[in-house]
């Protein structure tokens, strides 16, 4: 068995604001009054006033099912920002973001009124020297800047205020959004709703057919972020063609690029990125007893080692030496043959499923869904 598998790097969104907290909610006024409408800066009224944007009533648009399980209802992101805020900037025009500051895609400028043009997205092999080491420099910097938004180091149940939210870098909120938006300790053991680990584990990035969509505009999102952080609107993401590495091996695990690892997944010294630290890892698995009992989010401030990379060979154990390559074109040949986006159940299970086979979840000789993952 082979699995076709695309590992992406890291939020979820309202249409009103951003996910997580902006840090000036998050002061104990507007906790208390579920409103975030800040004024920003330069401006005299909450949301920039009339022109720009309005403090308004936050819809929830989540749609009840009678089938969800009494742990999905109590879930703090379900109703996403509800539960937290239920007044939020309205913005008018091409005005958006959580105080109305920013522009909706496709415009830019002071009054978001200039149309942006088409940005090129490169091949990151076909990247001169100078643009190598800026996307190096842009990645460190975001790595290294603390972000305007805060994480909740509590459960919402448990938050009294603003010293329940910690900083974190314009990188690790990224970092710390994919694993809200995929974490598996929701509510609390100690509440006695989650029995089991399949009935307190909701993925709302992963095994559904949200994966590519939610991905996508993540993806958008982070690009956006080390665009501001380096002032450089003009700035694109590159992408990496892995059907045309050589070996079928990562062909950019190099200094030149990402960093060089040993065999031990440990980066080379001479790496920009050999010193960055990492969060939200290494979690324990539901059955000890300190995941069951887990009452927190992931702490945000808690550095638990260094950046380790070591592709093809951390799943060998389990998936068989099917998983020491990158994709061949021939499994991606396979997955294109498939009409259908996605199939019922829609989730790992789904057979014949395009989202499956994207996603790994899927043999790539027969399309049947894989019942060791």
């Amino acid at each position: 068995m082979k699995a076709f598998g695309l590992l992406i790097v890291m939020v979820g969104f309202s249409p009103r604001g951003d996910a997580q907290f902006p840090r000036v909610c998050t002061n104990d006024a507007s906790l208390e009054s579920k409103e975030c409408c800040p004024t920003p800066v330069g401006f005299t009224e909450p949301c920039g006033g009339l022109g720009r944007g309005q403090c308004a009533d936050t819809p929830d648009t989540t749609k009840e099912d009678p089938d969800w399980k009494e742990a999905y209802q109590v879930d703090d992101r379900r109703h996403w920002p509800h539960v937290f805020f239920n007044r939020t900037c309205q913005c008018e025009g091409n005005f958006s973001g959580h105080d109305c500051t920013r522009c909706t895609w496709g415009y830019r400028g002071p009054d978001c009124n200039i149309t942006q043009p088409p940005a090129m997205r490169r091949n990151i092999r076909d990247l001169s020297d100078e643009e190598k080491d800026t996307l190096q420099r842009y990645f460190d910097r975001a790595k290294n800047t603390t972000s305007n938004y805060v994480y909740a180091l509590e459960f919402k149940e448990n938050i009294r205020g603003r010293e329940d939210f910690a900083n974190q870098s314009v990188w690790d909120f990224f970092v710390a959004m994919h694993y809200y938006a995929s974490r598996a300790t929701m509510p609390p053991f100690i509440t006695g709703i989650c029995k089991t680990e399949a009935n307190c584990s909701l993925d709302f990035a992963h095994k559904g057919p949200a994966f590519t969509t939610w991905h996508r505009a993540y993806l958008l999102e982070f690009e956006r972020a080390v665009q501001v952080v380096n002032n450089d609107p003009d700035w694109t993401l590159p992408y990496w063609d892995w059907s045309a590495a050589e070996d079928n091996q990562c062909d950019i695990c190099t200094n030149e690029y990402v960093g060089a690892n040993d065999t031990d997944g440990n980066l080379d010294s001479g790496s920009v990125f050999a010193s960055w630290g990492i969060i939200c890892a290494n979690l324990s698995s539901f059955d000890e007893e300190i995941r069951r009992n887990h009452t927190k989010p992931c702490d945000v401030t808690e550095v638990l080692g260094k950046l380790n990379r070591n592709p093809g060979q951390a799943d060998l154990d389990r998936f068989g030496e099917s998983m020491n390559h990158l994709p061949l074109v021939t499994e991606v040949d396979f997955a294109l043959r498939f009409a259908a986006f996605d199939t019922r159940p829609y989730n790992r299970n789904s057979n014949c499923s395009f989202r499956n086979l994207l996603e790994g979840y899927a043999n790539t000789s027969t399309g049947k869904s894989r019942e060791d993952m």
